[in-house]
């Protein structure tokens, strides 16, 4: 079913009542034909946290380098945030390269508001991550390691992420209606991030490494994924300059990404 059937568009829609119908939309095709339904959004999560803990925490003994302050369950659910953190990135990212193709008809029947489509993309994405969250203030408490008063910095943290993703998604999917090898280039680029984020891994270990931490230090996911973790598991405040500099890495996301969308979107119903 297209999106043009499922709402109608008249002239007293907004911009803000269009958002609120393409985004009930996603997040509920995200999870259209399984048998739980939404409750997939919390067992999954679940399930991932437990196989990290066994799997990284216990049998591969893994650890952040943080001495008798980790244990077992500590790192399985550090893991857990970094994975989250990275899938966010990523599943924006890799959607990107086809979701204006998935919505061509939208783009070609309808007078929208094109811009509106990358923030669709990346709110569904960030629906799943404040599902997240919850589920990592919940672990800590449970383990004695959260920190409540920090708590309050953590959107202060996840707010650039979200606006990094938001203006890679602008920028991958206006490129990918004029280059469709760019889903090859993307999902190489998922790898690296992947790799290069300190999921398993602290800045710490990176720091032993000088000529590797010249180089991972100005990767802001790696960045971001370190200061939650300071605050959501070592009861500690973020670095406001590496915070500063997620936001400068935001802004700059942002502006390229929407320069360029609004630079090629002229031509993307003729393309699709």
């Amino acid at each position: 079913m297209s999106l043009t059937s499922s709402f109608k568009l008249t002239g007293r829609d907004n911009a803000f009542e269009l958002y609120r119908q393409l985004l009930l939309r996603e997040i509920v095709e995200s999870v259209r034909g399984s048998l739980m339904g939404f409750l997939w959004l919390v067992v999954n999560p679940l399930l991932n946290m437990g196989l990290y803990v066994v799997v990284f925490g216990i049998l591969f003994r893994g650890n952040f380098g943080r001495g008798e302050d980790e244990s077992s369950i500590t790192y399985g659910i550090g893991v857990y945030v970094g994975l989250t953190i990275v899938n966010l990135i990523n599943d924006t990212i890799g959607k990107s390269t086809y979701y204006l193709h998935q919505n061509s008809n939208l783009i070609k029947r309808v007078a929208f508001p094109l811009n509106l489509l990358p923030v669709v993309q990346t709110s569904a994405v960030a629906f799943t991550l404040g599902v997240n969250c919850c589920l990592w203030l919940v672990f800590a408490f449970l383990t004695g390691t959260a920190w409540f008063h920090g708590m309050v910095l953590l959107p202060l943290i996840l707010l650039p992420v979200l606006l990094i993703a938001l203006g890679l998604s602008a920028l991958i999917s206006a490129m990918s209606v004029y280059l469709r090898d760019i889903q090859q280039l993307v999902s190489f680029i998922t790898q690296i991030v992947f790799w290069s984020s300190g999921v398993f891994f602290s800045v710490g270990n990176v720091l032993e490494h000088p000529l590797l931490w010249t180089i991972l230090k100005w990767n802001p996911v790696l960045l971001a994924i370190e200061n939650i973790r300071n605050v959501v598991l070592w009861q500690q405040l973020p670095y406001w300059n590496q915070l500063l500099y997620l936001y400068l890495v935001a802004g700059a996301c942002l502006f390229v990404g929407f320069f360029s969308f609004n630079r090629l979107k002229g031509g993307f119903s003729d393309f699709l």
